[in-house]
């Protein structure tokens, strides 16, 4: 093998580690699937804490993360609805007999 087809050997091994490498970081960069916790909530779980996040929230408005951690804290004061709604978006499953 001569200088050059060893050259030209190396470049192309060169860039296939770097297509691995990218291929990698791409996809370590997309997140997994995203936790119940982590959605936006729905108009449904909307509705049903909108009148705690006003009663005992409201100074978080319009930080999302922050409200759902307030009423978190808050889960005594909470609405029957709303503190249902927290509890499934904690645990990430719904029980239809809770309700």
């Amino acid at each position: 093998m001569s200088q050059n087809q060893r050259l030209r050997l190396a470049s192309l091994l060169n860039a296939n580690y770097r297509a691995i490498a990218l291929a990698v970081a791409m996809t370590a960069a997309i997140p997994g699937q995203v936790n119940a916790r982590d959605q936006a909530p729905t108009a449904e779980e909307k509705e049903a804490c909108m009148e705690d996040v006003f009663r005992l929230c409201s100074s978080h408005i319009p930080d999302r993360a922050a409200i759902m951690s307030c009423l978190r804290s808050k889960q005594a004061s909470l609405s029957q609805q709303c503190r249902y709604v927290i509890s499934v978006r904690d645990t990430g499953k719904k029980n239809s007999d809770s309700k």
